[in-house]
C-alpha cells in the first residue's frame, strides 16, 4: 500500500451547527473509529488536498497525526466511507478506520485496464463493467491499484475476476465469475429499404370505432 501523511485536529464539539462551522472554514468534519476507538476530528484544507491527490482511495494507508493543543497522537488509518452533499456532490464527512499493520484487512482496490485490445482495433468497443476488486491481506501488502493488460482481448472476449493475478499474499473476496470487462462488436446501423418505384403498396386500413348504442329503457 502507498502511504501518505496528514495532520488533523481533535473536534471538541459535535452536532450540525459545529459541522457547518467547520465546513465554512474549508475543513471537513470526520471521525476515526476502531476497536474501542471513536474520535471526532476535523480535516483542514491542506490535508484535504493530500487526500484528493490519492483520490480518497481506500487502498492507501494514511499516517494520521491528531493534534489536540500540545498533545499529538499518531494512528495508521484508511478511508472507509465518504458522505456527499446531495446537490453539490461535495464531500461533507469522512470516516477513517484505524488499522494495525500486523492484522489483515479487507479493502476495495481500483482496477485499471492497460493497452488497446485487438478487438477495439477491429472496430469493437471496450466496456468496463467492474472498476474495483475486494481483497484481504496485510495493509502493506495491498497495492494502491491493480493494472490488467487487455491488449489480447478479441471481439466477444470477456475478462473475469478469476483471470486477475494478485499474488500469494492477497485473498480475493469478489466472486471469481464476476465480469470485469468485455469487447462488444460494433453495432451495424439498420437502414430501411425505400419502396421500389411502381411497386404496389398496401393501403393503410383505418378502423373506425363503433359508436356504442345506448341501452333502451325497459
Amino acid at each position: 500500500m502507498e502511504r501518505v501523511k496528514v495532520e488533523v485536529f481533535l473536534r471538541e464539539k459535535t452536532g450540525k451547527e459545529t459541522a457547518k462551522k467547520i465546513r465554512r472554514e474549508k475543513s471537513i468534519p470526520a471521525i476515526v473509529y476502531g476497536k474501542d476507538l471513536n474520535i471526532p476530528i476535523k480535516v483542514p484544507h491542506q490535508s484535504l488536498k493530500i487526500l484528493k491527490s490519492i483520490r480518497f482511495s481506500e487502498s492507501v494507508i494514511i499516517d494520521m497525526q491528531i493534534i489536540n493543543g500540545e498533545r499529538k497522537e499518531n494512528y495508521s488509518v484508511i478511508i472507509k466511507d465518504l458522505q456527499y452533499h446531495s446537490l453539490t456532490e461535495e464531500i461533507i464527512h469522512i470516516d477513517f478506520m484505524k488499522v494495525s499493520l500486523q492484522e489483515k484487512i479487507r479493502v476495495h482496490v481500483p482496477l485499471v485496464l492497460k493497452g488497446e485490445p485487438k478487438g477495439v482495433k477491429l472496430g469493437g468497443t471496450l466496456e468496463q463493467i467492474l472498476r474495483e476488486i475486494e481483497v484481504e491481506g496485510l495493509p502493506l501488502d495491498i497495492p494502491q491499484k491493480i493494472e490488467i493488460d487487455v491488449s489480447n482481448l478479441e471481439i466477444g472476449d470477456s475478462l473475469h475476476i478469476k483471470d486477475v493475478a494478485v499474488g500469494d499474499k492477497l485473498r480475493v473476496i469478489t466472486p471469481a465469475e464476476e465480469t470485469i470487462a468485455t469487447i462488444l462488436a460494433k453495432e451495424e446501423e439498420v437502414v430501411e429499404e425505400a419502396p421500389i418505384e411502381g411497386e404496389p403498396q398496401e393501403p393503410e386500413v383505418i378502423k373506425e370505432k363503433r359508436e356504442e348504442k345506448e341501452p333502451k329503457e325497459s
